[in-house]
């Protein structure tokens, strides 16, 4: 694939999938161009090796850039290659680099009331309506990445048994409980939608309304109009409901190795982020003691 072009995608993941700022976004763009200057034959994703990001390196120090600068872009820079690799646009590219440890910022996260004010928004009479409530209601019982979402089909679906079947990164299976609620919405956007769809996909449980599968853009963009309409000030996107599905199991008690599995992290340090909300609640619950008394 064309590097111009597989970056392009990268970009449009790390917008859709991990929400990140328009700033972070122009950042990532200069360390690509600085990244193309450094290796202008680089012009086919089947030109990278595993020596690219060390070379990387290298030819930023003889340059007197800040050894900051150059850990940040070379951090950036195995992201894009490690999305390569999980895309199956190129295999067996990310080697053994040394990157400084990122500081785990708090995710952002809706409240119990926000997400009700979230879901109260749709009109159900309205046929996309109901299919993004049906969405919504699904991500926020479940925990799906968007890229869960859009591919989940109508056989991952087990409503005697309340679990969906999901497959992850790396074509890892796992099975989430969802919600009585999410399984009601469900069934009635496929029995007054997607039954009613001209469309030979048969498997893809979310469709467009021309019966083809649903784009992430589609669904992000959707999840950021609807907070708009719900009145929620806050910078939201599908991710921000997997946080919000994580901090609300664990301030109910949840233990850190379920809401790990449910979420199909691989190491639990990832879902470590989330304990914040295990550390208020023991908080408010000796303040609520404290003025009892």
């Amino acid at each position: 694939m064309d590097i111009n072009k597989a970056y392009s995608k990268y970009l449009q993941f790390c917008i859709i999938e991990k929400n990140l700022s328009l700033v972070t976004i122009e950042n990532y763009k200069e360390d690509f161009l600085l990244f193309k200057k450094y290796f202008p034959n680089i012009l086919d994703t089947e030109d990278l090796t595993k020596d690219d990001l060390n070379d990387f390196i290298y030819k930023q120090s003889l340059d007197d850039l800040k050894p900051s600068s150059i850990k940040r872009r070379t951090s950036s820079l195995k992201n894009f290659y490690i999305f390569l690799e999980i895309e199956k646009i190129k295999t067996n590219i990310v080697g053994n680099i040394l990157t400084p440890k990122s500081e785990k910022y708090l995710p952002e996260y809706l409240t119990i009331e926000e997400v009700e004010r979230l879901l109260n928004s749709f009109d159900e009479k309205d046929d996309i309506d109901l299919r993004n409530k049906a969405i919504i209601e699904t991500i926020y019982s479940s925990g799906l990445r968007v890229s869960e979402l859009v591919n989940l089909e109508i056989k991952d679906v087990n409503y005697q048994e309340k679990i969906i079947k999901i497959l992850g990164k790396g074509n890892k299976e796992r099975e989430v409980p969802i919600r009585k609620e999410a399984l009601e919405y469900i069934k009635k956007y496929i029995k007054q939608v997607r039954n009613n769809l001209t469309t030979k996909n048969k498997k893809t449980l979310f469709l467009n309304s021309n019966g083809n599968q649903l784009s992430r853009q589609y669904v992000w963009e959707m999840i950021k109009q609807k907070a708009k309409e719900a009145n929620i000030s806050k910078n939201i996107s599908l991710h921000t409901l997997r946080h919000s599905f994580a901090t609300h199991l664990l301030s109910k008690g949840a233990d850190l190795k379920t809401v790990k599995e449910m979420l199909g992290h691989e190491n639990i340090e990832t879902t470590q982020i989330y304990t914040h909300v295990a550390e208020d609640r023991i908080i408010k619950a000796y303040d609520s003691i404290r003025n009892k008394k």
